[in-house]
């Protein structure tokens, strides 16, 4: 084989990945490369005594250093913050740290499955229950951290997997805290100055300005995945990063049916991603507990999304995707559900012929009541000016006075100021319903009640629940506000006793340790 032969088939075969076969951090021993990116690579490894398979996250050797000199140190903030989240719905860390010859890994779970970026490519458009589901887990995951102080600030689909567990194949795990900010933190920022960090077609307006950024920052993200997955498009996709970051400060987003004319959204999963993508934040749901709120109502109409949005209970109109139809807080007739309740939603997909049934007498009522709400209006436009204010003479209907002016105060009940009952118990993590209806799903939170259910005098009957301990029953009004429950544990089952046993333990390796936690 002749010399330039032989340097052309050198060039063209790969060099084997150093890394496979290595031990590193002494116990993570790489097996495979799962996938590279600019800033390092994802390997599939075996961790030492366990046997466990986990992801091992290296960081390329020639990254970094001179043009970000920060860049390790987040490196090390996302490791040590990601490692205190605990969420089901958020990849577990397992262990983290540097080599001697300056090799920087992060071992976690070893997911099977795809982001949430391929599946809507593969899909072309997400369905709005199934989105709705995504979402809400996500939701559960950015709440935990929020919860500590923390937010992602790279929220995209890329950092979204959708994995297999059990029987459930669009289980959430949020990946990446790369950009990861302690916002109670009011040192050091470890991004670069002038240094451009983040995915620019998931960026809050404030985000991009470089003004603070907090929770509500991540639910603006959360608002343009919603918006990816039941579009297929992203709501502002230009030639340059510049023109799609300028878009998100200064352009309305187009209307769901706009963007896609193929889609079916209801009027409440509108309002949700309009909540989510207000270019204000004062404006946005104020957290995650918001958002979950009104994903639970997906397929209701616009107005029933309303409980817990600040827009509502701020008096506040909810922005809407290209739709001018403000969730004003009028008057309703006698019979109609009042904002401060959570209604029993009609669960999206087929309905039985019951179901249909149900829908129909369901909506009959609702016109009906309409209707009847209409008359009044006009019958009031019609008394003469003699009449005393807020009272029907009756002329015009030819009910009597008393009936019409008891009428007329059922028609225009004294303004409640909402009541937010922030309910917690020891330990945290309980499940909270009203009627069967599940109004928290995870202890310590707030509840937040409108209209006739905020008055003094409304009972509201909560119950608690937690796996392995007692089911707990609460009556709360207006002046038992805040509620704490210390939850009972249920008794163990006796455990008969058993012959002692001789089991001679394995031999640990040398230099290993045996408290690994999992």
């Amino acid at each position: 084989m002749t010399e330039r032969a032989s340097a052309a088939l050198s060039k063209g075969t790969p060099a084997p990945d150093p890394l496979i076969g290595r031990s590193i951090g002494g116990r993570f021993r790489v097996t495979a490369l799962i996938a590279r990116g600019g800033m390092g690579k994802v390997y599939r490894a075996e961790q030492a005594p366990l046997g466990r398979v986990c992801a091992l996250k290296v960081l390329n050797a020639s990254h970094a250093g001179e043009q970000d000199p920060e860049f390790h140190k987040r490196f090390f903030l996302e490791a040590s913050i990601a490692s205190k989240l605990t969420h089901p719905n958020t990849v577990t860390i397992f262990d983290y740290g540097r080599t001697d010859d300056e090799i920087y890994y992060m071992a976690m779970e070893y997911l099977e499955g795809r982001t949430l970026h391929r599946a809507i490519r593969d899909a072309g458009q997400i369905v709005e229950e199934r989105a709705a589901h995504i979402a809400r887990q996500i939701c559960r995951a950015l709440r935990e951290a929020h919860a500590l102080g923390v937010i992602h600030r790279d929220l995209k689909p890329a950092n979204v997997f959708l994995a297999q567990h059990g029987d459930e194949a669009d289980f959430v795990k949020v990946l990446d805290f790369g950009l990861v900010k302690n916002v109670a933190d009011k040192g050091e920022d470890l991004t670069q100055t002038g240094m451009f960090m983040g995915s620019p077609k998931y960026m809050a307006p404030e985000q991009i300005r470089g003004d603070r950024v907090d929770a509500r920052t991540d639910i603006y993200a959360l608002g343009v995945i919603l918006y990816e997955m039941l579009t297929g498009k992203v709501p502002f996709d230009r030639s340059t990063s510049v023109n799609i970051l300028m878009a998100h400060v200064h352009e309305e987003a187009p209307p769901l049916r706009q963007m896609n004319s193929l889609i079916s959204v209801s009027g409440g999963m509108e309002a949700a991603v309009a909540g989510c993508m207000a270019k204000d934040p004062d404006q946005r749901f104020r957290s995650m507990d918001e958002v979950l709120a009104a994903l639970k109502r997906v397929g209701e109409p616009a107005g029933a999304v309303s409980i817990g949005a600040p827009a509502a209970a701020e008096g506040r109109s909810l922005p809407r995707l290209g739709v001018v139809e403000p969730l004003a807080r009028e008057s309703r007739p006698s019979g109609t559900p009042s904002f401060g309740r959570t209604p029993q939603g009609i669960p999206s997909g087929r309905l039985g012929s019951k179901g249909v049934l149900a829908v129909a007498v369901a909506l009959a009522l609702a016109v009906s009541g309409a209707l009847a709400h209409l008359a009044v209006r006009a019958t009031r436009s019609s008394t003469p000016p003699t009449a005393p204010s807020g009272a029907f003479t009756g002329a015009a209907t030819g009910a009597p006075s008393t009936t019409a002016a008891a009428t007329a105060a059922t028609e225009t009940p004294p303004a409640m100021t909402p009541l937010r009952v922030r309910v917690s118990t020891d330990p945290d993590g309980a499940s909270v319903k009203e009627d069967g209806i599940e109004v928290c799903s995870s202890t310590p939170c707030d509840i937040l009640y409108k209209g006739a259910d905020a008055a003094s005098e409304r009972a509201h009957k909560l119950t608690l629940s937690r796996q392995g301990y007692r089911v707990e029953l609460r009556t709360v009004r207006a002046t038992d506000a805040p509620l704490d429950v210390k939850l009972t544990p249920l008794p163990r089952a006796p455990v008969a006793p058993q012959a002692p046993r001789t089991i001679e333990a394995p031999a640990v390796p040398t230099g290993y340790k045996t408290d690994i936690p999992y």
